[in-house]
């Protein structure tokens, strides 16, 4: 199951770049899958995953769980927001580095937990976590395009960005080895405290013009009902 997890993100965000080579797919889109994936994440964490970390860990992976919102505010500093979809661009502006080291400490530090066997066997939150990690590579990937940069340099950066979550899980069979569960437990608080900050910013997050919107409304139902059906 970890080489599947693995492979699935490490091949997820390279389709995700691709498909915004070939159809160049409008905002509206984006921001209603991202608002779907934030809320069916947001389900799946509350309803499922915090409860029985909570139950195994006791009050201590709260500082985690904090930890990572916390740390999830700074990256986003850097990041500017690419994580819940802000594709803002000048062209001819290349994509700073920090942002790409930024989005890669992110998916980096998600990638670790999954190296339990018991986290990446977990459907539901794994599926959540890929469906969060798909809009973020197509902001990203937009975000290149509109920049103006080379194709070369455009898919090295995706590349990169790509094998982030996959080396967070090798880290994680690496160290967890010696350290144990405790550690994976741990590291399993922070990527939901992460994950957190950017489903409740997704939803949250005012529209454009801070206008009501059917469409994202009826994906945050959706996805909220769908994660709870995949509870039972």
């Amino acid at each position: 199951m970890t080489r599947i997890t693995v492979l699935a993100f490490f091949l997820l965000p390279l389709i995700a770049a691709a498909l915004v080579r070939v159809l160049r797919p409008e905002a509206r889109w984006l921001r209603i899958l991202l608002s779907f994936s934030g809320a069916f994440l947001l389900g799946v964490v509350f309803l499922h995953m915090l409860p029985e970390l909570y139950a195994e860990e006791g009050m201590r992976i709260g500082f985690w769980v904090l930890g990572g919102f916390l740390l999830q505010v700074v990256l986003e500093f850097f990041s500017h927001g690419i994580e819940h979809g802000h594709v803002h661009t000048t062209p001819g502006k290349a994509l700073p580095l920090v942002t790409l080291v930024s989005l890669c400490l992110h998916s980096y530090a998600e990638g670790i937990p999954f190296a339990d066997p018991k986290v990446a066997g977990d459907l539901p939150f794994l599926i959540g976590v890929l469906l969060h990690k798909m809009p973020m590579a197509i902001a990203l990937a937009t975000v290149l395009l509109r920049s103006g940069t080379g194709t070369a340099s455009s898919w090295i950066m995706i590349l990169v960005f790509a094998s982030a979550a996959p080396l967070g899980i090798g880290t994680g069979l690496l160290v967890g080895e010696g350290l144990g569960h405790a550690f994976l437990h741990d590291m399993l608080g922070l990527a939901i405290g992460m994950l957190l900050h950017i489903s409740t910013t997704i939803i949250f997050e005012s529209a454009p013009e801070h206008r009501f919107n059917a469409a994202r409304f009826v994906a945050v139902l959706v996805g909220a009902a769908l994660a709870m059906v995949s509870m039972h």
